[in-house]
């Protein structure tokens, strides 16, 4: 039985997951799911905020979003800055952040400003627990 706490709404937690690797996407959010959350994927920083201006039109804000640093596109450094700016107008709860990354010497996750850094290769296990203490 999933320990997660349902929301008032009696909707699952919804976790968005921004990776531009497919199979990592698919591998996180199947163990999502099986631990009683709502996943979402997104393959970068502007898919993840064209997703997230659409979930909170829907209801569906993401409480935790993984993020991977270095994508094309739109890379996690400026996802994070245009989500801090898209959380204040209009007002909308700010997610809690774990950066997933490849660099071992990446910033630690006061100087990123987010909850927490995870160094790929992890344990899914670990990352759960990880959602899990942010709820």
């Amino acid at each position: 039985m999933s320990q997660i706490q349902w929301h008032g709404n009696g909707r699952r937690p919804v976790v968005l997951v921004v990776d531009d690797n497919s199979a990592i996407r698919d591998m996180v959010s199947w163990a999502l799911e099986l631990d009683g959350f709502e996943p979402a994927e997104a393959i970068d920083g502007q898919a993840a905020l064209d997703w997230m201006s659409n979930a909170a039109r829907e209801g569906r804000y993401p409480t935790v979003i993984l993020l991977d640093l270095a994508m094309p596109g739109m890379d996690g450094r400026a996802f994070l800055q245009q989500i801090r700016q898209q959380c204040q107008i209009p007002p909308q709860p700010e997610p809690m952040v774990v950066v997933i990354t490849a660099n071992v010497e990446a910033p630690d996750a006061t100087t990123l400003g987010v909850a927490h850094v995870m160094v790929k290769p992890f344990h899914v296990r670990d990352l759960l627990n990880v959602v899990r203490k942010l709820l």
